[in-house]
Formats: structure tokens, sequence, C-alpha cells
């Protein structure tokens, strides 16, 4: 795998709170395992990951892309969930 430029990137992985989406289910090396690491740190989205999130106690198994933001200084993770096809 390619490693990006750091100049190609609009976030640094250190900047990203990876324990706080570890406790929610987002694990930065399965992110780097699926070549997603790069997409988010550009600031792109993602292609369609199959979460299983656990969101305030909740259990949530859902298709969705994840994008970083910016919020201020910090990054911000967004996730866009994603309709199945045929509902």
């Amino acid at each position: 795998m390619k490693k990006e430029n750091e100049n190609d990137m609009a976030f640094k992985a250190e900047d990203v709170n990876w324990d706080e989406l570890h406790d929610i289910g987002i694990m930065k090396d399965e992110l780097e395992l699926s070549g997603e690491l790069d997409t988010l740190l550009k600031g792109e989205k993602t292609k369609v990951m199959p979460l299983k999130l656990v969101l305030l106690g909740v259990d949530v198994v859902m298709d969705a892309t994840l994008q970083l933001v910016r919020k201020g200084e910090a990054p911000l993770l967004e996730i866009q969930g994603v309709t199945p096809l045929g509902r």
C-alpha cells in the first residue's frame, strides 16, 4: 500500500481522538487495514462500511460512510447512514 504524502492530508492521525472512537467501536487499525484511513485523513468520504457501534449503551449495526470534518481546531467524525437497497 502506497503511503500518502502528508501534505495531501487535511487532518493528522495524531489529532484524531482514537480512544473516543474506539469506545464507540471505530478502530484505527481496522481503518488502516481496509485502506480507508488515508481517505479519512484527506477529508474525503469513505466507501460504504459495515459498522457495529455502541452509542449511549445501545448496540447499533448499520452501513455508513465516514468523513472527518473540522469543528474548531479538532477533527470531528461524521457518520452518514446508508439505506439498504430495496427499502
